[in-house]
């Protein structure tokens, strides 16, 4: 089976009705687009999605190219589901210092999260994803950076999760084997993102 993993398009930092939890900005809307384009001809036989917004509104133009539910699954949800304000990766990272520092000691801490009960949680997330699963499946899963860095370091063995920056709106493609491992195809793909929309 293969498992698509798709960050989110970037959302709005800056809006007042959904601090913690915003929607997709301009630029979030046209990443979504671009990768409903990428794979609505690449046999996608399922669509699930973190609960948040900037996940169910990215997975929303490949749901409606395919004609698809979109199948909500807590577990894919970032470590940030409880926090006040959503701040970007990209944001803290800019900003540095001190912030920067303890958010790349401990992500899902500084995110609000407890580290082994998400890390338990996204796995689960993931096991129940491939559950029932035939070999043929294409199953898109729109989720967050910390998760998809959670799949990669059970896949690859790796003890922290903050390995990968992932960009918004990007592609990283997935093996789940008959014995349960995770093979990884490609991480991060962008390309989608430079096609006209």
């Amino acid at each position: 089976m293969r498992l698509i993993l798709i960050r989110h398009g970037r959302p709005d930092e800056h809006d007042l009705e959904r601090p913690n939890d915003p929607p997709l900005n301009a630029e979030g809307w046209t990443q979504a687009r671009a990768v409903a384009r990428l794979l609505e001809t690449e046999g996608v036989t399922r669509i699930v999605a973190s609960p948040l917004l900037r996940a169910q509104q990215t997975a929303a133009p490949l749901a409606e190219a395919l004609a698809m539910d979109i199948e909500t699954i807590e577990g894919w949800a970032e470590a940030d589901r409880k926090a006040v304000r959503y701040r970007s990766t990209e944001t803290l990272r800019a900003e540095g210092g001190v912030a920067w520092a303890r958010f790349l000691e401990d992500p899902i801490g500084y995110l609000g999260g407890n580290p082994q009960e998400f890390r338990a949680g996204v796995l689960a997330a993931l096991r129940a994803t491939a559950a029932d699963e035939a070999g043929a499946a294409r199953v898109a899963v729109f989720t967050h950076g910390l998760p998809i860095n959670v799949v990669l370091a059970h896949a690859l063995g790796l003890e922290s999760v903050a390995h990968f920056l992932v960009s918004y709106g990007s592609v990283t493609r997935l093996r789940w084997r008959a014995d349960g491992g995770v093979g990884v195809s490609s991480v991060n793909e962008t390309a989608h993102h430079k096609w006209p929309v």
